[in-house]
């Protein structure tokens, strides 16, 4: 009888673990997505004000941010732009891209945003960069906004389902 109670007492806990990292993950995705807008703020600010070369603004950016695996994205793009066979920093921003898809808590929608960004960065005029930029950043921030939202109604939900569904399956199983 005793082996049974640990036994349920695992099972809820396990679930509970789960709908609690389904939650963190989501909350992850939210920030991330708020890092992505303030680089395109930052390196707005780098292109436009300062007149920074591509390479030293995207270094610039990637200091200035708080999330290590956002950090590292612009880090791949650096390391990107310094191999011989990466033409531009479009094609370094892509390769970045295929590299983080599985490592950052960003989902399936959200990359098309991200790779907006890389339309003509280092290819077009300043003035032109800028303007990606600006949309890219607006569009980020609308879509931040819908997910931040969902977010919140969705997160106390995994987290009750996580408990729920494993004493669900204890009476089950008992």
């Amino acid at each position: 009888m005793c082996f049974k109670w640990a036994g349920a007492v695992l099972i809820v806990l396990a679930t509970a673990l789960l709908g609690n990292q389904k939650a963190i993950q989501m909350k992850q995705r939210v920030k991330q997505l708020e890092e992505f807008r303030l680089a395109m703020r930052l390196l707005m600010a780098e292109i436009g004000y300062t007149a920074t070369p591509l390479p030293r603004a995207l270094e610039y950016v990637q200091n200035r941010l708080a999330d290590e695996r956002v950090k590292q994205f612009f880090a791949e793009i650096v390391r990107q732009l310094g191999r011989p066979e990466v033409g531009d920093a479009s094609l370094a921003w892509l390769r970045a891209i295929e590299t983080f898809r599985g490592q950052l808590a960003l989902r399936t929608d959200d990359w098309p945003l991200i790779k907006r960004a890389a339309a003509g960065l280092g290819g077009l005029g300043r003035e032109s960069q800028l303007k990606q930029l600006e949309a890219v950043e607006i569009q980020l921030a609308s879509h931040n906004s819908m997910v931040a939202a969902n977010c919140v109604r969705s997160e106390r939900m995994w987290r009750y389902l996580g408990m729920l569904g494993g004493a669900a399956l204890v009476i089950i199983l008992l």
